[in-house]
């Protein structure tokens, strides 16, 4: 555990020294002694805690082939969803002080929450991420029985996600899928 909060402080550009996420750790972990303290920086529990989170570090780093950054669906919900308002309003800009229609909010959110779904049941590194989005907004629309504007999926999916309606029915399946696997 401490060992992938210091690499995500380190991804998060928010780094934190070692010498914090260990003694943070060591308490936690020791929460039943009657009084948890903080170690000793030169102390060998504490050399032998850094040397393990150093060399963990390194083998975590490698079996993610050093890639740590993940593009979200999140950022593509957005865009996708700004387009369409821009596209509706024949191609003005929606105005951003203006009130949102309600409806566009409530899609909006349930496109996100299954996003953060999609983000925790580890489906991110199965499809791109834009095609992700666009399968969150899409499920939004259904879940709010609000049509489709376009002639068909396929049509959608080529203008807003630069995908197919095939990689977005996979992927809604697998978001169906994950969904209701956590209610059993």
């Amino acid at each position: 555990m401490m060992l992938c909060l210091y690499l995500a402080t380190k991804v998060t550009e928010e780094p934190r020294k070692q010498r914090d996420i260990i003694n943070v750790g060591y308490i936690l972990a020791n929460l039943a002694t009657p009084s948890p303290c903080f170690l000793q920086v030169n102390s060998p529990l504490f050399n032998s805690l850094r040397y393990t989170m150093t060399q963990g570090e390194l083998i975590l780093m490698r079996v993610l082939g050093f890639n740590v950054n993940v593009e979200l669906p999140h950022t593509w919900i957005a865009t996708i969803l700004y387009g369409m308002a821009w596209w509706r309003d024949n191609g003005h800009p929606p105005d951003d002080t203006e009130a949102v229609d309600t409806r566009v909010k409530q899609i909006a959110s349930t496109a996100w929450r299954l996003a953060n779904e999609v983000v925790v049941a580890g489906l991110v590194d199965r499809f791109p991420a834009r095609s992700i989005g666009a399968a969150c907004i899409v499920a939004a629309l259904r879940a709010h029985k609000e049509p489709l504007p376009a002639k068909t999926l396929d049509e959608w999916a080529k203008l807003w996600a630069k995908t197919s309606g095939f990689q977005l029915a996979l992927i809604q399946q697998a978001i169906e899928q994950n969904e209701s696997s956590n209610f059993n």
